[in-house]
C-alpha cells in the first residue's frame, strides 16, 4: 500500500489531470445513476428504471478503476521509456 501512495505522488502533472477529469466524470455518472434509482424507489416502479441505474451505477465504478490503473500503467510507461 506504501508503495502505491508513493507512486501517485510520483507521478507526471498531465496523467495526475487526467486522472483527476476521468474520476469526476464517472462520479456525475454515478450520481446520475443514483437519481435515476431514486427515481425508480419514490415515483415509479417500473424495473427497467432500476436496471438502467443499476447499470450505470456498475458502469460509473468499471470508469474510476479504469482510469486509475490506465493512470498507473502510463506513468510507468513513460518512466520506463525515459530512462
Amino acid at each position: 500500500m506504501k508503495q502505491l501512495l508513493i507512486e501517485f505522488k510520483n507521478m507526471d502533472a498531465k496523467i495526475v489531470s487526467i486522472i483527476k477529469a476521468g474520476v469526476k466524470f464517472s462520479f456525475g455518472i454515478s450520481i446520475i445513476a443514483s437519481l435515476i434509482l431514486l427515481t425508480y424507489d419514490f415515483l415509479y416502479t417500473v424495473p427497467i428504471t432500476y436496471y438502467i441505474g443499476i447499470s450505470l451505477f456498475k458502469t460509473s465504478l468499471f470508469f474510476i478503476s479504469f482510469f486509475i490503473i490506465c493512470g498507473l500503467s502510463f506513468n510507468k510507461i513513460k518512466l520506463d521509456l525515459n530512462s
